[in-house]
């Protein structure tokens, strides 16, 4: 019975199904059509009316795939255990796996022929000849520093291949394309007869004679919920608890009505927590009103209000009218303080209750709503949401014991059991309800043996106890769209605990046709693929380990090998384990069965690991259709020719072998996307020659072995040349060239054609700054030929010695370009007013500029305004045309100008320049952080600059020559918290610090002149921090009154005598004296002193 039920669970999952179309494999028949030579005879010709054939069978089948996708689900939505519907379902889903493998066989003949125009192009093009390509004889590879295809005139073109394992002929395609529209026709008349069928079971049932499906019927959600629990005491929660009962006895956020959403996965303690909140006895003493709400899947409004009126005013009657309802509602709440528990909410339409609710004139309305989807609540709820993550120990721990013994003591217990409790519940991953239902499962049997089994048992199968689990689980898979339901059931291909990159696993899914580009739509499958992600981290799919790096919860892996129904294989060797020959994703561990995994004839998806023998096991037929290939074997270093046959290939990984040269003929996987090469010890230069990735294709992406994208080494040699790149439009940042002093003319840079790369957002080009030989005009023609595409977002110029500015800076052309840094380019000369005007710019970054202007446009309002970061370092800056100002006056820096610059700065640091004029302090009222370090330029503006920054929160300055703070000037700084002093070798006092408002760090280092502190206390001062300040004699005498004060720390201050008279405040918890008069240490350690 148990194992008929779990069969009915996973029977009412289908296996996830993509999108099937016929239009892309249409679209691929008719172009490869008409490349097609007129037939010269008749063999040919009788060829050629076959596939035309067979076009058209495909064109009047569109339809009825279509049809048949939405009829098959219609009928799984009514009837989720008809088997008949489900082998239909799969059968459906097979022949989408056909169309995907011709489409790709289509599109890598298109793609060859592209590569054939590209060499007969190239043979027009240069006619030198290199005597080094004698010998590239024979069998040829070359180690990555080598490049393939730049090695003479004929060489280096990319051949075609060979006939026999060249693309599909005619028959083949007509074979194929036969298959698909037999498998079509098949489905379609079994369809028929199901939905016939269907419709006769449909009468006999409203007749009411007969349900066929009644004893079956599985339902998509039996859960309901109610305020009642039988759980008599929540683990781990105190703090939420706490926070709950602070936020339903709070005020109200927004007007009478605030709601505290908590959002978790399913079986995480959601309904539980809430269940224990809604009958506290201090929320029942609080609220007049209370009423629980079971919302599901399927809202209705309707049926919501009636049960909230039902519980509140009892005597409702049987009315139908809404409007009748909410006018009930409204007056039985007046003056009432009202606590509503929307429970397992699964869209937004719950707001649509908030309507009446906030027509009452209640004193209060309280609402806990529990969620598994955070887009389900409203943006003004965010501030208050409680996200539940698994249980931590030692909580975990306890609730674990409880639930396996039954609330026995298990100290009575045998300590093995306690061993083998610790190995399950690392399984469980904090789960309450994993915990509950593995608990109670162990509780059956008190037995070594038995735990031992469940130990090592997966979750999903143990029995009808997992029930409890899987269904909890299922509803959040049911809820995904098609798209996410493929993505995530694609994620079990990997052991358990697996950490996932996520641009790896995006690659993975385009490679199998997950994500597909929007034509309407700006965005790449990359971004996509990034927001599918996102989807699935929001959704509790995922559990995050940084902005990129997730795992899988083990419930979750073992729902999404559940859902997969044997498209998904993790293979860990064993003579009884088997392989299905249909399996489409296989994960292979340890030492491989090669008659089981060459039967596999339909792998998309191939990982192996730790394998001796690679050649024998990527034999060509068995694994022709792979799309993923990842090889994990330190022990390899011959690089397997078999893979250069996987036509289909687009995503190879092997970074964790050790390979030292791959062969020429990987040049031939025109559909290759993604490589991903050893770490770089093994490759000297990084990738300084990645043509053999999307030579004259677009659509290809290459990965460096390094997270900061790939890297392009140009040099004084044909074998580095930058023209490698100009084919490759999809290659994706950040983009780093380097050795750009190298190239010696425009037009050789020209051929990279950057302005044609739309999905580079970060740029970087360097140059070497302490090369002789370089001419500067060259390199301004050099710069000049790099122009970015306009979708560029960040760019870095490193050493570039031109004087000018490249002409695509000195228009608007860069619209998105939001950070921009120079570094050692020290010849430039001028920044064009342009730049100032660009929408985007956030970030402008100027580091070792000898001597730079920064230009502006005095007939428009702002310049610079969306920058909010600025950085000068090691430069000399003017600003052309501004008004500068010598004088540390507060007044002379309140003249008015025409022209706002830099109007929503927030952070600025000005870091060893010896000359910065023209920044306009008094308009930088929105400035929130200032770094000022040994800059000799602003040493004649200190500390008069700092007048009216009423914004500031934190201000550094490092050796400035700075006195004293003037009071006038400090009392416009409203908002700093937090200041920073070190270096200051003129430093006398801190006189004037006390008109700063919210001071509450003091920070004093290396200042050796220092010794006077200000008259009044700094009243709000958290943290005091003295450091190397050899003059200063004493603590300032109101010390003690400083009653917020937290922590003192005086360190290598030699001349500091005992602390004040008053001694020190009550609120200070820590206290450190390093290396101080030894008088003064032994003062603060004795016995008796009040420190």
């Amino acid at each position: 019975m148990a194992s008929a039920t779990l069969s009915a669970l996973a029977g009412s999952l289908l296996s996830p199904l993509r999108d099937i179309s016929l239009e892309k494999l249409i679209d691929y028949l008719w172009d490869y059509l008409s490349s097609t030579p007129s037939p010269s005879c008749s063999d040919e010709a009788e060829k050629q009316q076959q596939l035309e054939d067979s076009l058209e069978a495909l064109e009047d089948a569109k339809l009825t795939v279509r049809l048949m996708q939405s009829r098959i689900m219609k009928l799984f939505q009514k009837h989720r255990q008809n088997v008949r519907v489900v082998d239909l379902h799969n059968k459906l889903k097979d022949v989408g796996y056909d169309i995907q493998d011709l489409e790709s066989e289509m599109k890598d003949m298109e793609l060859e022929r592209k590569v054939q125009e590209i060499n007969k192009a190239e043979e027009e093009e240069e006619e030198e000849c290199d005597s080094t390509s004698s010998q590239f004889s024979g069998k040829r590879s070359f180690p990555f520093h080598i490049p393939t295809v730049f090695l003479s005139k004929k060489k280096r073109r990319l051949s075609a291949r060979s006939q026999s394992l060249s693309q599909s002929t005619d028959e083949d395609i007509v074979r194929q394309v036969t298959s698909i529209i037999k498998q079509i026709n098949s489905i379609e008349s079994k369809l028929k007869d199901e939905i016939k069928l269907e419709e006769w079971f449909d009468q006999i049932t409203f007749n009411g004679v007969y349900d066929p499906w009644e004893q079956h019927h599985f339902s998509k959600n039996k859960r309901v919920t109610t305020s009642s629990t039988n759980e008599k005491k929540i683990y781990g929660r105190d703090d939420e608890i706490q926070r709950l009962i602070e936020f339903l006895k709070g005020p109200d956020v927004d007007g009478n009505i605030s709601v505290v959403p908590i959002i978790g996965m399913g079986g995480i303690g959601k309904t539980t927590l809430a269940q224990l909140i809604y009958n506290n006895r201090e929320i029942e003493n609080y609220f007049d009103k209370k009423a629980w709400i079971h919302v599901s899947h399927h809202f209705d409004k309707f049926k919501i209000t009636k049960e909230m009126v039902d519980i509140i005013c009892v005597q409702c009657g049987n009315t139908t009218n809404l409007d009748l309802l909410e006018r009930e509602l409204v007056r039985h709440l007046t003056e009432k303080k009202f606590l509503l528990v929307l429970d397992d909410v699964w869209s937004d339409e719950w707001q649509e209750i908030l309507t009446p609710l906030q027509s009452t004139q209640a004193q209060s309305v309280k609402i806990i709503m529990t969620c598994r989807d955070p887009k389900v609540i409203r943006s003004m709820d965010e501030d208050n949401k409680i996200i539940l993550e698994g249980l931590h120990a030692p909580e975990y721990w306890s609730f674990f014991m409880s639930c396996a013994f039954s609330g026995k003591n298990s100290d009575n217990y045998a300590q093995a059991l306690h061993d083998i409790g610790k190995c399950i519940i690392r399984k469980l991953k904090g789960s309450p309800l994993a915990a509950k239902t593995v608990g109670k499962l162990l509780g059956q049997s008190l037995t070594v043996r038995h735990w031992k089994d469940v130990l090592e048992s997966d979750l999903w199968k143990l029995e009808a106890d997992a029930l409890d689990i899987m269904p909890a689980l299922a509803l959040s898979y049911y809820h995904l769209p098609q798209h996410l339901q493929l993505c995530f059931a694609f994620c079990s291909v990997f052991p358990k605990n697996h950490l996932y990159y996520m641009d790896d696993l995006i690659c993975m899914w385009i490679a199998n046709g997950y994500i597909n580009e929007n034509e309407s739509s700006s965005k790449t499958m990359n971004d996509i693929g990034e927001e599918y992600c996102h989807e699935l981290q929001a959704m509790c799919f995922f559990d995050a380990d940084s902005s990129t790096w997730f795992r899988m919860h083990d419930l979750m892996h073992d729902l999404a090998q559940l859902v997969s129904h044997g498209d998904i294989c993790i293979y860990k060797g064993g003579k009884d384990k088997k392989i299905s020959k249909n399996v489409r994703h296989l994960y292979a561990q340890g030492l491989v069965d090669l008659g089981l995994v060459c039967k596999t004839i339909n792998l998309h998806t191939l990982v192996l690991e730790s394998h001796y023998d690679m050649s024998a096991i990527l034999n060509y037929e068995a694994f022709k259709k792979i799309r993923v290939l990842v090889i994990l074997d330190a022990n390899m270093e011959e690089f397997p020719d078999a893979i250069c046959h996987l036509k289909l290939l687009q995503y190879l990984d092997l970074k964790k072998t050790n390979i030292k040269s791959i062969p020429e003929s990987l040049c031939r996987l025109y559909q290759l996307r993604v490589l991903k090469l050893p770490p770089s010890h093994t490759l000297p230069r990084l990738f300084c020659n990645p043509i053999n990735l999307g030579w004259g294709m677009s659509g290809h992406k290459l990965i460096s072995n390094t997270e900061g994208g790939p890297v392009y080494h140009m040099k004084r040699e044909r074998f580095y040349m930058i023209a490698q790149l100009r084919n490759m439009n999809e290659v994706r940042e950040p983009l780093s060239i380097v050795g750009l002093e190298n190239i010696d003319n425009m037009e050789e840079v020209m051929k990279a054609k950057l302005k044609e790369k739309h999905h580079i957002k970060n740029l970087r080009l360097y140059f070497n700054d302490t090369v002789d030989h370089c001419k500067h005009d060259v390199q301004e023609e050099v710069l000049e030929g790099l122009q970015p595409h306009p979708n560029l977002e960040k760019l870095r110029i490193y050493g570039y010695l031109g004087s000018k500015s490249p002409s695509w800076l000195m228009t608007l052309a860069l619209q998105k370009l939001r950070k921009l840094c120079l570094i050692k380019c020290r010849n430039w000369v001028c920044l064009p007013a342009s730049l100032g005007l660009l929408p985007s710019l956030e970030e402008l970054c100027l580091c070792d500029l000898e001597n730079i202007t920064i230009e502006y446009d005095d007939s428009v309002a702002e310049m610079f305004p969306s920058l909010h970061l600025l950085e000068f370092y090691k430069a000399i800056i003017s600003f052309k045309g501004m008004l500068t100002s010598s004088s540390s006056s507060s007044s002379s820096l309140t003249t008015p100008v025409r022209c706002k610059l830099f109007p929503h700065l927030q952070l600025l640091t000005v870091a060893e320049c010896d000359a910065v004029n023209g920044l306009q302090w008094a308009l930088y009222s929105a400035l929130e952080r200032l770094c000022i370090r040994d800059s000799l330029g602003l040493d004649n503006q200190l500390p008069g600059c700092l007048f009216g920054l009423s914004s500031l929160t934190l201000l550094k300055i490092s050796g400035a020559k700075i006195k004293t703070f003037p009071t006038e000037v400090m009392a416009t700084m409203h908002a700093l918290k937090g200041l920073y002093l070190k270096d200051c070798n003129q430093l006398l006092s801190v006189e004037g610090l006390q008109a700063i408002p919210f001071l509450r760090i003091l920070f004093i280092s290396a200042c050796p002149k220092f010794r006077s502190w200000c008259m009044e206390e700094m009243i709000e001062l958290r943290e005091l921090k003295i450091y190397a300040c050899q003059d200063l004699k004493s603590l300032p005498v109101w010390l003690h009154r400083l009653t917020l004060l937290k922590e003192l720390t005086i360190k290598s201050c030699p001349k500091l005598l005992p602390l004040p008279e008053g001694g020190l405040p009550s609120s200070l918890e820590k206290l450190s004296i390093i290396d101080c008069d030894p008088g003064l240490m032994q003062w603060c350690q004795q016995e008796r002193s009040p420190e």
